[in-house]
């Protein structure tokens, strides 16, 4: 169980931007490509610091695909959040941490260096800077 909604969000992307390994070749991020890629950065990490440890990946992936993605995102990171986005809308609702590695691992070595460095621009953007505001 995670303290805290940024700690259960971050945990969940952590797995997802871990460690590179082998995995298939597709990329599944068509279906996000159409995401808003003019997000402010306050909705956007907004969007990030809402998530909770009940948030299901489905949620989480709404959520992301709706706000969009800052203009000053690397093409790299971009990619990253389609690829995460595409794979965290197909998951169960009840998806353990076990599934998430199990997704992790299945993504091409491309796609996982993509979301690590969606993950990286996550963090740094979102993270470090957070206001303090009472969980809800």
């Amino acid at each position: 169980m995670f303290t805290t909604k940024v700690a259960a969000a971050a945990a969940l992307l952590v797995v997802l931007g871990g460690t590179a390994a082998c995995g298939s070749s597709d990329s599944s991020s068509s279906a996000s490509a159409a995401a808003p890629t003019d997000a402010d950065k306050t909705s956007f990490c907004d969007t990030f610091q809402n998530l909770s440890d009940s948030t299901t990946p489905k949620e989480a992936a709404a959520a992301f695909e709706k706000v969009g993605t800052p203009s000053d995102i690397t093409a790299d990171a971009r990619t990253g959040y389609e690829v995460l986005i595409a794979n965290l809308s197909t998951m169960a609702d009840d998806a353990k941490s076990s599934d998430l590695s199990a997704m992790e691992k299945s993504l091409s070595a491309d796609d996982q260096k993509n979301v690590g460095a969606f993950v990286t621009y996550l963090t740094t953007e979102c993270v470090g800077a957070q206001p303090s505001s009472p969980a809800s």
